[in-house]
């Protein structure tokens, strides 16, 4: 990004089994009980086994006893009947069939006792467990859902459960009864509230809770909600998708850098088909958008570009709660990342010129871990315009457009490295090998020894004179691996549009997913692309408006996988 300036309900579960009658087994952990042989000429079938969660085989049925020979000619007593098939659990082994009691030739002989079900695992007709151990346990639910009154495609499920000493629980949710997403519940409370991220607007929605304890677990009836109407002014991004079997699928974070008159910019959520999930409009740009460690809130910032008043706010996923903490973060500009223990690592524009590294703690704390020019050691403006977190040695990489570098240094301000700097006076690359020109917007942390860039390849990046400047044909997404014992840096892969020029000078991203694809972010061409490994282009999405940074997350719950 370019500065002026001079850098210019009640529900009975459906898997906890009642006492039934003498021919049927009941759910649970306890062994079935032995099926009592008749002592008519009819044998009776023994009692069936109960159902287990992770059954072993029910035990082989005694065979029945012979009867006593009468006085005459007895009537041969009947076969006893064979004791049924215990149904397996849902991982479990299916009782083995009792063996029948034979008849005698005397009278009334005494019928076979059926097969019982070894050890209450996998007896007759039981009912598959929930978890595949500890068997279904019965219990009830309440529950009342709620769309929030800011972000509509938001849902709170407020509910409880009779389950004894629940340990955790889970509510899958979905377009359909299949569900297909799951929103987590670490620890269950007498009443629970639990939020449903990444849902579309205007959509009905099923859910299902599922509750989990160490004697079992059970679940709730089919439930539905309808989320409202998508927010005036957003308008879905075309996509273009020429393999979808191979994308990684997951939603994308991100927000609207081009103001709309008026009335702010938007952070916004995609799915995977391109539908908005969450929107919340705040009056200003929006570069950075990017959910807490947690995944219970959003941090929002604008670009502060030129320098002027920071804007950065926290808000809550449902949109219910905005804190405005602009004042924690003077200068602050472009994006910032979350660590793991909730600290925020920023960068605000410092007294000489170039900007200084801080942190922000999650009690409102605010520090300064080095000046950017003191860490990489250049004596000419900086801007400073992306940092992330590097969780494998605890430390944090910046990027620096003006002098065409990264800087690497640990959390007390100590420089591990620097990186590149061509044509950048006074910056000392601590590698020989590979380099680039022409400016670097985001990044991506791969680990200790190897990183994404999104290669601006600027004629005049940042409007700096002192940067060895780009052929200006195109950005360019680059992974760099260093050799840190013989300080080599070395291009092991790199992608550029083919037959299209996307130059992107301002901003721009880039990010590896699970998969192995890469995302890459021409901010200020509206458009992302989704590439495979060989650089194959799997997927175009392209937006109405300039967007910042990009986050792409497999689910909307838990830690952020950047």
């Amino acid at each position: 990004m370019r500065r002026a300036s001079p850098r210019a309900l009640l529900y009975c579960c459906s898997l906890a089994v009642a006492a039934l009658a003498a021919a049927a087994g009941c759910a649970g952990n306890t062994e079935g009980p032995t099926g009592t042989g008749g002592t008519s000429a009819t044998g009776s079938a023994g009692t069936t086994g109960s159902a287990g969660t992770t059954g072993n085989a029910g035990t082989t049925g005694n065979a029945g006893t012979t009867g006593n020979a009468g006085n005459s000619a007895g009537d041969a007593g009947t076969t006893g009947s064979a004791g049924t098939t215990g149904a397996a659990g849902s991982i479990s082994t299916a009782g083995t069939t009792g063996t029948a009691g034979t008849g005698s030739s005397g009278r009334g002989g005494v019928s076979g006792t059926a097969g019982t079900g070894g050890s209450g695992r996998g007896g007759v007709s039981g009912t598959a467990g929930t978890t595949g151990s500890g068997g279904s346990a019965s219990c009830t639910f309440t529950q009342s859902s709620a769309v929030s009154a800011k972000i509509a495609s938001v849902a709170t499920i407020t509910w409880s459960t009779t389950l004894a000493n629940a340990t955790s629980a889970k509510i899958d949710f979905g377009l359909t009864t299949s569900y297909g997403m799951s929103a987590p519940v670490a620890a269950v409370t007498s009443s629970n509230k639990t939020m449903l991220l990444g849902m579309k607007y205007a959509k009905m929605y099923h859910y299902r809770i599922t509750a989990m304890s160490s004697s079992g677990s059970c679940q709730s009836d089919d439930f539905t909600v309808m989320t409202g109407a998508l927010p005036t002014g957003l308008q879905k991004p075309t996509v273009t998708t020429t393999n979808a079997a191979a994308l990684a699928g997951g939603f994308l974070v991100t927000g609207q850098y081009t103001m709309n008159a008026g009335s702010g910019s938007p952070a916004y959520i995609l799915d995977a088909d391109g539908d908005y999930v969450w929107a919340y409009t705040t009056p200003n740009d929006v570069t950075g958008a990017i959910m807490d460690y947690a995944g219970t809130h959003m941090w929002i910032n604008s670009a502060n570009v030129p320098s002027g008043a920071a804007h950065v706010r926290r808000v809550t996923m449902d949109g219910v709660t905005d804190e405005d903490l602009s004042s924690q973060f003077a200068g602050a500009n472009h994006q910032l990342t979350v660590l793991p223990d909730e600290t925020v690592a920023f960068y605000g524009y410092g007294s000489n010129g170039c900007d200084d590294i801080k942190e922000r703690s999650p009690s409102g704390q605010t520090k300064t871990i080095v000046n950017s020019k003191t860490a990489h050691g250049g004596t000419g403006a900086c801007h400073i315009n992306n940092i992330q977190y590097s969780p494998d040695d605890q430390t944090l990489v910046f990027s620096d457009l003006d002098n065409n570098c990264l800087t690497k240094v640990t959390r007390t301000g100590t420089v591990v490295w620097v990186l590149n700097g061509v044509g950048a006076p006074g910056i000392t690359n601590g590698f020989t090998g590979d380099t680039w020109v022409g400016g670097e917007h985001g990044i991506h942390v791969l680990g200790v020894d190897k990183l994404l860039i999104f290669n601006n390849n600027s004629r005049a990046p940042g409007g700096a004179t002192t940067t060895s400047p780009g052929t200006n044909d195109g950005s360019l997404a680059l992974e760099i691996k260093l050799d840190l014992t013989a300080k080599k840096a070395m291009k092991t892969w790199m992608y550029k549009a083919s037959g299209t020029s996307y130059q992107n000078d301002v901003m721009g991203d880039v990010q590896r997913l699970p998969n192995g694809n890469t995302i890459i972010a021409f901010s200020t061409k509206g458009i992302i692309l989704e590439v495979d490994a060989g650089g194959t282009v799997l997927q175009t999405l392209r937006t109405q408006a300039n967007f910042g940074y990009i986050h792409k997350r497999p689910t909307l719950y838990g830690p952020s996988p950047r």
